[in-house]
């Protein structure tokens, strides 16, 4: 066999093996598997830690509402700085124009995040669905 056209053989078979070991490592995270459903809710008046993302678990976050009215709106924090990053109400008042806020996107979270419903006088509430991250 001719010298150079086994140096690419060898060299095709092993970047074959590199993609292929890398497409593995690609899903290092491992499978979900459906744990739980929650309903998180208060109608405390102040800042409430609602709970905490397990070790081992991601939350999907499918809806999201309060009973605030008119042009008031509650928010929740997923940073543990009780910053929003997400407002829910029934109309979202911003330079003069209203829009219903009816649903949200799913929001994931992972593991150790903290979910804080932010000071808001209205009852609110999140629906999640909690999964097992199996290896």
């Amino acid at each position: 066999m001719i010298p150079g056209v086994f140096h690419r053989l060898a060299f095709f078979a092993c970047l074959w093996g590199l993609i292929a070991c890398g497409t593995k490592t690609l899903h290092g995270q491992g499978n979900l598997q459906f744990n739980q459903v929650l309903f998180l809710e208060t109608a405390q008046a102040s800042n409430v830690l609602l709970g905490t993302v397990p070790a081992n678990k991601v939350w999907k976050i499918t809806a999201a509402g309060t009973t605030a009215s008119s042009y008031f709106n509650c928010g929740f924090s997923f940073n543990g700085q009780n910053q929003t990053a997400l407002v829910v109400g029934n109309i979202y008042h911003y330079n003069d124009s209203h829009s219903n806020r009816s649903s949200i996107d799913n929001i994931w979270l992972p593991a150790g995040t903290p979910v804080t419903a932010l000071n808001c006088g209205y009852y609110r509430w999140l629906s999640i669905i909690e999964f097992n991250i199996l290896p």
